[in-house]
Parts: structure tokens; C-alpha cells; sequence
């Protein structure tokens, strides 16, 4: 694997940092506390998408981030 490879595979402290308060955000966003919302993991992997594919503000994140949460709840409560 080239370092240039490995590099774009990891996330730095400043990245880490957008990405949990994102997370943070959207929970709140969604009206549950992080550490015990039913879908956390579903809406990091979603937040990590978002991240990976250039958005970088944490808010703009967590908006879409929280939205597909209620959409995917949503056809799920109609399935």
C-alpha cells in the first residue's frame, strides 16, 4: 500500500475532532444523546461518508447526517 493510499484511509486529530461533533450534532439534532441512540454506528458510517467525500462542516454533516436518519426511520416505522 502506498503512503499516499494509507494517508487518504486515515483521518488526523483535526478530522476526528469534525467528525465526533458532527456526530454529536446530529444526535442532537435527532433528540437522543449519542451514547445510546439506537442507529449510532448507521449515522457514523453516514457521517464518515459525508467526511470522506469532501464536506468538511461539521454542521452541513450533521444536517444531512441526522435527515437520512429520519428517512430511514421513516420507511422502516411504514415497512
Amino acid at each position: 500500500m502506498s503512503l499516499h493510499l494509507f494517508e487518504k484511509l486515515t483521518y488526523d486529530e483535526d478530522d476526528w475532532c469534525i467528525l465526533e461533533d458532527a456526530h454529536i450534532r446530529a444526535c442532537d439534532l435527532l433528540g437522543e444523546p449519542p451514547v445510546s441512540y439506537k442507529n449510532a454506528d448507521r449515522l457514523a458510517r453516514h457521517i464518515m461518508k459525508l467526511f470522506d467525500a469532501g464536506v468538511r462542516d461539521f454542521e452541513i454533516i450533521a444536517t444531512i447526517a441526522a435527515h437520512h436518519e429520519i428517512v430511514l426511520d421513516r420507511k422502516a416505522t411504514y415497512h
